[in-house]
């Protein structure tokens, strides 16, 4: 073989030997580059909707969960009475300034302040982590949002304010004193709650965020505005959508859920003849 023969040789045998390299190290043909967010609207989208349509895919143990809600819910009825009665009995400043702060911490104003605030901010300075938050919070807010203002006017719950007790009820009433079940409040503040404290590695941070759902649970029963089996159901709801909601956004953050998938792997792998090329669908 001349030389130029040998040269060519060597030229090609040694591009393949790095091919091989490559592909067996399951690299994509997209994963040349960096992976491309999938559009935050898209996201957002998919999250909410995946919520809310959660329960079609549940199996065994998710309607356990739900059976465990259910159930806890109607034992904690049980409570609702004397726990009434010892919020009755506190009286201070001090309660006073926890009732104002759980009071706004738990406004849809609130939820929107937080959303837009995480999200503006990121978007604006360019940090992933603030608009990741932002949309996290919104479609969280929003799912659990729809499913508590529903329930709030088609149960009818009386309020403890209204002194008929905690087995009263007037479905589909328009009467703001019938909306108790379950905490609109609480279910803002825990969605908050899960988001800040998922979102941050400190343990100390955790704590922080997971206590401040814990104020408006002071407030609302503190002002007599709820009972505590709605604080708890409403609790319950905001923890099952905000889980959902994360977990979906974390999936799709690099896929887009509405768009079928058509990426190819290639592999290289030694053959009878030679050397032969796999793609993977």
């Amino acid at each position: 073989m001349n030389y130029f023969g040998r040269a060519v040789f060597i030229l090609i045998f040694s591009t393949m030997e790095f091919a091989a390299y490559a592909m067996n190290d399951s690299l994509s043909v997209d994963s040349l580059s960096e992976p491309k967010i999938t559009s935050d609207a898209i996201r957002f989208i998919d999250g909410v909707a995946h919520t809310v349509s959660s329960p079609i895919r549940w199996k065994g143990n998710d309607w356990l969960k739900v059976g465990a809600v259910l159930g806890g819910s109607a034992l904690m009825i049980t409570l609702d009475k004397p726990n009434r009665t010892f919020w009755q009995n506190r009286d201070s400043k001090f309660w006073d300034g926890i009732e104002r702060a759980g009071f706004h911490y738990g406004k849809p104003y609130a939820a929107f302040i937080m959303t837009g605030g995480f999200y503006l901010t990121g978007f604006v300075i360019k940090d992933e982590w603030a608009r990741e938050t932002g949309l996290m919070l919104g479609a969280a807010y929003l799912t659990s949002g729809a499913i508590q203002t529903f329930m709030k006017t088609a149960v009818g719950r009386a309020r403890p304010g209204t002194n008929v007790g905690p087995w009263a009820f007037d479905p589909f009433s328009p009467d703001a004193g019938y909306h108790s079940f379950p905490s609109g409040h609480i279910q803002i503040a825990t969605v908050s709650a899960l988001v800040l404290g998922h979102r941050v590695k400190s343990p100390l941070l955790k704590a922080l965020f997971y206590s401040t759902a814990g104020v408006t649970l002071a407030s609302r029963m503190y002002s007599d505005s709820h009972w505590l089996s709605d604080m708890a159901f409403g609790g319950a709801i905001s923890w099952f959508c905000t889980k959902a909601v994360v977990r979906r956004m974390e999936e799709n953050k690099y896929k887009n859920p509405f768009k079928k998938q058509n990426q190819i792997t290639w592999n290289i792998t030694p053959a009878p003849r030679g050397i032969g090329v796999i793609g993977t669908f």
